[in-house]
């Protein structure tokens, strides 16, 4: 190895090469300056798959002594741009050299692009497509890791993550959700996936507020067309979430750690095996749990939908559901969604007129045919739906909704609704 390689603009392969040795095993390792670089690949398990579909290339420095460095340190030692893009490259080519002694010609090769290289790569001259094809890896096989918002020229960006699709490249937003992301850009750069950052995973285990909202973020990921990616799986519960929120691909330290090879060590099987028991086994639990509580609701509510059935006015029947601990409004709608009069506040309802939705505190007259809690009852008449939690504007808090089609005294079709609070 040349150890001694001064740093030039012309990044050619055969020059970034010049600074790698192989051992008799094959491995590739590379030199920066004095710093060792060697290769470690992350395994990324497909969900509903149950096994490892790509490895995520990591880089390991070290000093002559063996003494651990961090990435970001090491790029920050380059003195120039040029350093810091030759270093980029560097690593590239040996993640590439050593996925590639495998032998495996079906899973993912997760690479990340450092951003100086985004921005400034095109002036040192061609190089990814020269080392794809030199090692006959298959462009599809690849996936480019781009941090999304280190590119804050949202041109370079799009140049970039054109560059590497038109060479067969799949293309990944690297840790969205921390720092200034930007969901607009993930709908104009069309990611192929998108990697939710292991914060998500971090907060959504501790708030319940966090974790309904990552399900919706994956929601929004699918339909922008891209695969969800969730890092930083560290614990059985963290991957319960990431199940339940409908993420596609997971790698964390629950799953495998990093190895010096691009393959699967250990029984992962079992892993997969105790996540779906768990999940299977809680959900039923809530499912019951959910029952459970609600049956008397649903019980005072059918009487109330009786009565409201036989012509009598909602605001004097309405006083013993509402005298329940969970429940806090109900109302009637017409066929077309809309409120027919006033709704009949409970005794437990936050007080909206006060609070910070008040514009909203007087619903007669609104429309909610869009509503789910609507569309079901209208769907099913005369059975009782629940609905799934959601932010009332009336009151400002989670709740979820009973409703239940009716007939009116003139024959025409009315939609009882109440809500109950359903705070975490």
């Amino acid at each position: 190895m040349n150890r001694g390689l001064s740093w030039v603009e012309e990044e050619a392969l055969d020059r970034i090469e010049s600074a790698t040795d192989c051992d008799a095993q094959g491995v590739v390792r590379g030199c920066f300056g004095a710093v060792r670089l060697e290769s470690r690949f992350q395994p990324i398990f497909s969900l509903p798959h149950q096994r490892a579909v790509g490895y995520e290339a990591l880089m390991r420095p070290s000093l002559p002594g063996g003494e651990p460095l961090s990435p970001p340190a090491v790029f920050g030692g380059a003195r120039e741009i040029s350093e810091a893009v030759r270093l980029d490259r560097l690593c590239r080519n040996l993640h590439v050299r050593n996925f590639c002694r495998e032998g495996d010609r079906q899973s993912w090769l997760f690479l990340n692009v450092h951003p100086l290289t985004i921005a400034h790569g095109a002036l040192f001259g061609a190089y990814f497509s020269e080392l794809l094809e030199r090692y006959a890896l298959v462009p599809r096989q690849v996936v480019i890791e781009i941090v999304e918002d280190a590119v804050q020229d949202e041109g370079l960006l799009a140049e970039a993550i054109g560059y590497y699709k038109r060479l067969g490249c799949l293309v990944a937003i690297d840790d969205f959700g921390t720092g200034a992301s930007n969901f607009n850009r993930v709908w104009r750069t069309e990611p192929d996936l998108v990697k939710f950052d292991r914060s998500l995973i971090t907060q959504a285990t501790h708030t319940p507020r966090v974790r309904r909202a990552l399900a919706s973020l994956v929601a929004l990921v699918h339909e922008s067309g891209s695969l969800a990616l969730q890092e930083g799986i560290e614990t059985a519960e963290q991957a319960h979430i990431a199940l339940d929120a409908g993420v596609d691909l997971v790698q964390g330290f629950h799953f495998a750690r990093p190895g010096e090879c691009a393959r699967v060590d250990g029984d992962v099987g079992a892993v997969f095996s105790a996540l779906c028991r768990r999940f299977r086994s809680q959900a039923e639990n809530e499912e019951n749990a959910l029952a459970m509580e609600l049956a008397e609701y649903r019980e005072g509510f059918a009487r109330l939908a009786a009565d409201v059935a036989r012509g009598r006015p909602l605001s004097a029947v309405a006083g013993a559901m509402l005298a329940r601990p969970r429940a806090e409004r109900c109302y009637l709608l017409d066929a077309e969604g809309r409120q027919i009069g006033a709704t009949v506040q409970g005794p437990h309802a936050p007080d909206a007129r006060g609070g910070k939705f008040s514009p909203l505190a007087s619903a007669s007259g609104a429309v909610w045919f869009r509503r789910p809690y609507f569309l079901r009852a209208m769907a099913h008449p005369g059975e009782i739906q629940t609905s799934r939690p959601y932010l009332s504007i009336a009151g400002g808090n989670l709740c979820l909704t009973l409703s239940v089609t009716l007939s009116g005294s003139a024959g025409e079709r009315q939609v009882l609704c109440c809500d109950l609070a359903w705070e975490d």
